[in-house]
């Protein structure tokens, strides 16, 4: 698939995934595709942890229970490392450009491949859960999960969600 039809294909896929496992080599070729994302002053702080079957996601499933993350036969975490960058440079963080930058690649190299997904943000604007996340996924002092991204093959069609026209979006030279 060439990345315009992945574009135009991916969708946020929230019903249930069929349990045939994500081979790891596909799962590491999404999350290379995901670190392959430009970071603001190339700090690359985005890490990526795979959670390869069923086993790994349910510590996560524990903190947060919902529709696609219950039957998901694989999903990548996206975190940020917010050690990386000095406490004197902080005022030049891109750490949400970045792990928005590293979601979106991750999304559409998932549909390229034939898979669907979506991201989980809002869970994890919660302290308890995300700290909860966080020792769940072994993450040390400093970092903050940002997203996590079931990935699998759908059960059915799944739903779209209709777009605004391109015209209705789009202008030139003024709004």
């Amino acid at each position: 698939m060439d990345l315009f039809q992945a574009i135009e294909t991916r969708y946020s896929h929230k019903e249930n995934f069929l349990p045939d496992p994500v081979p790891l080599s596909d799962l590491e070729r999404i999350a290379r595709a995901g670190l392959a994302a430009p970071t603001g002053n190339n700090t690359q702080q985005v890490k990526m942890v795979i959670l390869p079957d069923r086993e790994a996601i349910e510590p996560i499933l524990a903190i947060h229970q919902s529709k696609g993350l219950e039957t998901a036969p694989a999903a990548i975490a996206l975190l940020v490392d917010r050690n990386m960058v000095a406490p004197e440079k902080r005022l030049w963080i891109f750490e949400k450009e970045d792990y928005a930058a590293a979601c979106q690649n991750v999304l559409l190299a998932a549909t390229a491949l034939g898979y669907s997904s979506l991201w989980l943000d809002s869970p994890f604007f919660d302290e308890g859960r995300q700290r909860a996340a966080l020792q769940a996924l072994g993450a040390p002092d400093g970092f903050h999960l940002y997203v996590l991204i079931p990935i699998g093959k759908p059960e059915g069609e799944g739903s779209r969600r209709e777009k605004l026209a391109f015209e209705e979006r789009l202008f030139y030279r003024k709004l």
